[in-house]
């Protein structure tokens, strides 16, 4: 069973966990940024899997670009909740915040 973040164990371990949910802000937001990519990256052999654009990209983040989520942010992944958090809700252009608005200009 996946168990969230317990309130005892934020306490103990603010950083950590700060930091974790960070870096799986920062991997979602790329994911997201990917999947605009559909269907429109090819190589030698025809084109390349989502999932594979979606890697490819995130191995290129280094940790000094990450930004911080933005307020009321869930991550998908559920052992990095928190136990009083719900379930995660669509991100909104207008929540993100530096690179990642810029990314996702919808205008």
């Amino acid at each position: 069973m996946i168990m969230p973040i317990t309130e005892k164990s934020y306490k103990e371990l603010k950083e950590y966990w700060d930091y974790q949910r960070k870096v799986q802000y920062n991997k979602e937001m790329v994911y997201r940024m990917a999947d605009q990519f559909q269907h429109r990256v090819y190589n030698d052999f025809g084109p390349v899997p989502p999932e594979e654009v979606k890697e490819q990209l995130w191995a290129r983040v280094h940790a000094d670009d990450y930004e911080e989520p933005h307020k009321g942010w869930i991550p998908e992944d559920k052992q990095l909740r928190f136990e009083w958090e719900g379930d995660p809700k669509a991100i909104k252009t207008s929540d993100l915040k530096g690179k990642w608005k810029e990314a996702f200009n919808e205008e």
